[in-house]
């Protein structure tokens, strides 16, 4: 066995390791847990865009299908985590057959400890994927021509997933200028992926594209959260590659600021639109600690620890947030699973998600959450100006329209985006079709800052 047959087998290794070992530690959250349940509905035959509501882009959703697919032999949570692992494992092999040399070694190596470590909150997030699909493309052209071809389609998926994507894209094109293989790999699943949206997703472009840009804008972090993760990626980047990068790490530092500037353009702060800009960042710094100057090396290993902390404080809240709610998630997962069908009232998903891929009852919601509400509660409470009535109507066709299906049990959170308390249910209740369904509901019990209400057993 070759000395580079044994590196990438040892890094294998560490993944499926890490894939049986890490289980507690990476957790399928609420939107992971949510676009593999919606994909699995689709696969089912439901329309995204009607039946399963969602403002992600398709290919969002269809990256999912595998899982989605492996959930009704092993379930919903190892339906993600056997997905990942295949895609973890096809991209490790696709990035030995890419990179350069040189930096193979300690770059796949940090590739590896960021995908089991980092954001571990995030598991399987659609950034995560697209960090995968796009990697061993960012390293370099492949020298065999399969490969190369594996390489073109996997990053025309992961740059399509997300039109911001497209940064990081035109960067690496402008560096290499080239038309190879991978390049047109990728121009044949851009020329598919556009058949299936004309073909499959019409409604999609029709529904959910104008009721994204009525309502998403008010679903976002305080505009600090950007500031500081990308003032972080830039602060390591760009001085490290001012002093001398080297010609086998520029790729890397491409991808790392075109991703950052995507999640900043996408304007919402979230943690996980930064994964794949923090991913390229810790691989353009393992890449600087071959071949360079001593100081620039000692520079490289010492940003990379400070990626390490920086991250590790990010996700410390979240830690923290779940060790405080653990109880009432548990109790609210009982009451669930006592229950025939139930839907969420809340404009948080994690109230229903991930719960729903964790029980029999039937989830009878249209969406993860009642999306929509994020508007109408800036509206309504005089945090926005301007026409309220498209977010008005959005909000209540959706609650009316998961009311009509019958179900048991309904969680509901009366408080909103920013965690403060709302009375959601009485702006509800100001609609008479909402009040005619909502008659037969009684509350049962709360839960934490999650009320219960289950249908009455005589309503018809």
């Amino acid at each position: 066995m070759t000395r580079s047959a044994l590196q990438v087998g040892l890094l294998s290794g560490l993944v499926v390791l890490g894939a049986v070992l890490l289980e507690a530690y990476n957790t399928v959250d609420y939107d992971v847990a949510y676009l593999t349940w919606g994909a699995h509905a689709v696969a089912g035959g439901a329309v995204y865009g009607v039946d399963v509501l969602d403002i992600n882009p398709p290919l969002c959703l269809l990256v999912y299908m595998p899982a989605a697919l492996l959930a009704d032999a092993v379930g919903f949570e190892w339906g993600v985590r056997l997905a990942m692992l295949g895609l973890s494992l096809l991209s490790l092999a696709c990035f030995w057959h890419t990179a350069e040399t040189p930096v193979r070694p300690a770059v796949g190596t940090v590739f590896v400890a960021f995908l089991l470590l980092a954001y571990p909150n995030h598991f399987a997030q659609r950034e995560q994927i697209a960090f995968l699909l796009c990697a061993p493309y960012v390293a370099g052209p492949a020298r065999r021509r399969g490969w190369a071809i594996a390489s073109g389609a996997m990053a025309g998926i992961g740059f399509l997933m997300k039109p911001h994507f497209l940064i990081p894209l035109a960067l690496l094109l402008a560096l290499r200028r080239q038309f190879r293989n991978e390049e047109r790999s990728m121009l044949a699943v851009a020329a598919a992926y556009a058949v299936v949206l004309a073909i499959l997703f019409r409604p999609y472009l029709l529904v959910m594209l104008p009721a994204a840009r009525a309502t998403y804008w008010a679903v976002a972090l305080p505009w600090r959260e950007n500031a500081v993760q990308a003032g972080f990626v830039l602060l390591a980047a760009l001085p490290l590659a001012a002093a001398g990068a080297q010609r086998g790490s520029i790729p890397y530092l491409l991808a790392a600021l075109g991703f950052t500037a995507a999640a900043v353009l996408q304007g919402k702060g979230f943690y996980y639109h930064y994964i794949a800009g923090f991913g390229f960042l810790a691989m353009f710094l393992a890449a600087s600690l071959n071949g360079g100057s001593r100081l620039i090396a000692a520079c490289a290993a010492t940003l990379l620890v400070m990626e390490a902390i920086f991250l590790a404080r990010l996700m410390q809240p979240w830690f923290a947030l779940q060790a405080r709610t653990a109880a009432d998630r548990q109790a609210i997962q009982r009451q669930i699973d006592g229950s025939a069908s139930f839907i969420s009232l809340a404009i948080q998903p994690g109230i229903a998600f991930p719960a729903v891929i964790h029980t029999g009852a039937r989830y009878l919601g249209l969406s993860s959450c009642q999306g929509y509400m994020s508007a109408v509660e800036q509206y309504a409470t005089g945090k926005a100006s301007g026409d309220p009535a498209p977010a008005y109507r959005l909000a209540l066709d959706q609650a009316k329209r998961e009311l009509l299906r019958r179900p048991e049990l309904v969680l509901v959170a009366q408080y909103g985006q920013d965690n403060a308390a709302w009375d959601m249910l009485g702006w509800y209740q100001r609609d008479a079709g909402f009040r005619e369904l909502w008659k037969d509901y009684r509350r049962d019990r709360s839960v934490g800052p999650v009320t219960l209400y289950r249908r009455s057993a005589a309503a018809p």
